[in-house]
Order: structure tokens, then C-alpha cells, then sequence
């Protein structure tokens, strides 16, 4: 019977065998061989089937297993060369380390003024589909290997409705990057399945005033409970939001308190997908790098002037109250999240490619061992 709260997760009534189906992929968990024969000998009733008994391929991801160091990586090495390959792209000259451009900050500037908006020709029906397409075409590589592009490809979906010249730039540099790392891979380490959380947003970085939102979910060991600062083991991201937030904020507060409340609401299926696993959950911890949303949402500062998102901070408030969630404070360096709300220079992109996935590609070992000492 499927599972009550989460789509495409399946369990038996009297075993423990439990499965995720996704078109015509099964992933099984199973404790006792006779289980996983019992539900073979069924689908060979009704369907032609082929067993992985080594669990290598799922969705088109390939996984590698090493039961002896506890850990297992997970990657697509084909994604990248078709990709490639469809839209004719040639390598760049030199390895492109950055998935976007950057803008260097104007240390003591007094004025801060606004982007003037684009006056460049929208393109024809030909260019608009190509900026489509590659956006369509990374979407699913980035959410489940390479999460360092994820800004690029969410400005990009945000601009294909009505590109520019400008925009086939932003796509190239997108292609170059792939070129440059064309076999990503993502490793989890084993721990006790309990879910964390980062959360951070950039005020006022897009157009219209607009603020963006980013999330890294990962699966790490269970924190003590007198422990006002938690430090979970990092791991491999399991989900990487990064979302432009439609209303405009008034404050950085507000926006942090925004990527907050939505974070912790996508958290919550999460939470209900791994309970049904057979992973009890304690409550969740979210890290956040600004102490007045900090101070909002654990009741330590005295809410007053800050009535526009009083929905969204009394949400996450119940549901701190009610242990669901454990929000702290942490310096900004340690947000795992920061990275998919700004644009870094190249050195950063490298640094964290290092952090978030493993191993680096071959002819980039050099650059990635220099950015871990940086």
C-alpha cells in the first residue's frame, strides 16, 4: 500500500520491505532476502522485470557502494557529455571555474545604485528556445549531482520568458563551466539519518528589488540535547533550494526570516519521507547567520515594527515551540547555505566544489587542494 504522506514511497502490510517507484525504477530497502522474493515473485506476475541486486542504477543515477568505509557516491557520467553534445557547445579556451559573472563590491560607497534595466533586443523564437532548453536540460543534473549551478540555472529560468543577448552570454558561460567539470560527484557518508538544515537569503540581489532564499538539507548524526550550538557532521546536500522570493521585503531581517519559514516548510515532508523510512526524527536544526530573525523567532527580541511577515514568524514559531524545529545562531562563514544566494568569485566556486562534492575532477585535483588550504 502506498505510504499515507509521501508520494511514490510504497511499504507492505506485514513486512518491512518498503520501496520508492518513480516511473519504472523501484528502489527497495528490505531486511530479509525471502522479503525482497516475495515482492520479485508478485511484479513477475504481471510485468517483464530486471533485478539490480547491487543497487547501481536508479533514475538514471549511477551508484557506487563502499559498505567498508561507509560512504557511497552518487553520479551521472553520462549527463554532462550528452548535454554537451545536443547543443554543439565547443570547449572553452581555458577552464571556465565560475557557473556565472560576478560583480567585485565598492568597499566605502555611500550610494548604492539600483541596476537600470535591460534595453537589449529580446531574441527571436529561436534563441528564446535555446535559453529554454539549456535551462530545462541542467535542471535535473543540478538537482541531483551538481548543486554549484543551481544559482545559474534559477537566474536563467528566471529570464527565459523574455531573453537577451545578455542572457545567451549568462548560458554560455553555463556551458563552459560544464565543460570544465564534466563528471561531478556527490558522496553521503553514513550517520543516523537525521535531518539538517542551513538557511540564508540575499536581500535586494535580483531585479525588482527581488530577494533570493537557498537551503542545503543534508543527513548527519543526532545532536545532544543541552547543545545550544549544534555542529552536525557535514554530508552530502539531499536537497539544495535556491528560490527568488515574489514579494519584495522590507528589511534583510524579513528576508532572512522568509528563507526561515520556507525552508523549514520543505523541510517538514522530508522529515514525514524519512519517518516512513523507519528514521525517527528529533527535531530539526536550522542554522541561520542573522541574529535578528534568530532573536524574532526564539522570542528573544520584542517583535514591533515588523507586522509584514507576522504569518510566516508565527508558523515557524509554533513549530519551534513544538519541537519540531531547533533554530541557533552561527556565523556566516559556516553557512553551508550562503553559496546559492550570492555570486562568489571563481576561488570560491572551487572551494566549495571541494566541500560539496567528492572527489573533484581529475585535471582540476590541483586547483581544488589549493582552494581547501584557502
Amino acid at each position: 500500500e502506498p505510504m499515507p504522506c509521501t508520494p511514490g514511497l510504497w511499504r507492505h502490510t506485514s513486512r518491512k520491505t518498503t520501496f520508492t517507484l518513480a516511473v519504472d525504477d523501484f528502489g527497495i530497502k528490505y531486511f530479509k532476502p525471502e522479503d525482497l522474493e516475495h515482492l520479485l515473485a508478485t511484479l513477475r506476475k504481471h510485468y517483464t522485470i530486471k533485478v539490480d541486486r547491487k543497487g547501481q542504477n536508479y533514475c538514471g543515477l549511477k551508484i557506487e557502494w563502499d559498505y567498508k568505509n561507509e560512504y557511497v557516491d552518487i553520479s551521472m557520467p553520462e549527463s554532462i557529455p550528452k548535454a554537451l553534445h545536443k547543443f554543439q557547445h565547443p570547449p572553452p579556451k581555458k577552464p571556465q571555474y565560475a557557473p556565472h559573472t560576478w560583480t567585485p563590491p565598492v568597499y566605502g560607497q555611500k550610494v548604492q545604485h539600483a541596476i537600470p534595466p535591460e534595453t537589449l533586443p529580446i531574441l527571436d523564437k529561436k534563441g528564446t528556445k535555446h535559453v529554454q532548453s539549456v535551462t530545462g536540460t541542467f535542471q535535473y543534473h543540478t538537482r541531483a549531482i551538481d548543486p554549484t549551478m543551481i544559482v545559474a540555472v534559477n537566474e536563467l529560468a528566471s529570464e527565459q520568458a523574455a531573453p537577451t543577448s545578455k542572457t545567451i552570454q549568462k548560458c554560455n558561460m553555463l556551458l563552459d563551466y560544464a565543460h570544465t567539470y564534466p563528471d561531478p560527484k556527490i558522496r553521503y557518508h553514513a550517520s543516523d539519518m537525521c535531518l539538517h538544515l542551513d538557511s540564508d537569503a540575499a536581500y535586494l540581489v535580483q531585479p525588482k528589488a527581488r530577494s533570493r532564499v537557498a537551503g542545503h538539507f543534508y543527513l548527519s548524526n543526532r545532536m545532544p540535547k543541552n547543545t545550544q550550538t549544534p555542529t552536525p557532521a557535514p554530508n552530502g546536500p539531499l536537497h539544495t533550494e535556491c528560490k527568488t522570493v515574489r514579494n519584495v521585503m522590507s528589511s534583510a531581517a524579513e528576508a532572512e526570516t522568509i528563507g526561515i519559514f520556507h525552508n523549514a516548510k520543505t523541510a517538514v515532508p522530508i522529515r514525514t519521507a524519512l519517518e516512513e523510512l523507519g528514521h525517527p526524527q528529533p527535531p530539526t536544526t536550522i542554522r541561520t547567520d542573522n541574529s535578528t530573525s534568530h532573536g524574532i523567532l526564539t522570542s528573544t527580541i520584542r517583535q514591533k515594527r515588523s507586522k509584514a511577515f507576522d504569518m510566516r514568524i508565527y508558523w515557524i514559531k509554533d513549530r519551534i515551540k513544538r519541537g519540531q524545529f531547533f533554530l541557533f545562531w552561527d556565523r556566516g562563514k559556516n553557512n553551508l547555505a550562503d553559496y546559492f544566494t550570492k555570486h562568489f568569485p571563481p576561488k570560491h566556486h572551487r572551494q566549495i566544489r571541494y566541500t560539496y562534492l567528492h572527489p573533484p575532477s581529475s585535471h582540476v585535483n590541483r586547483l581544488a587542494t589549493r582552494a581547501r588550504v584557502c
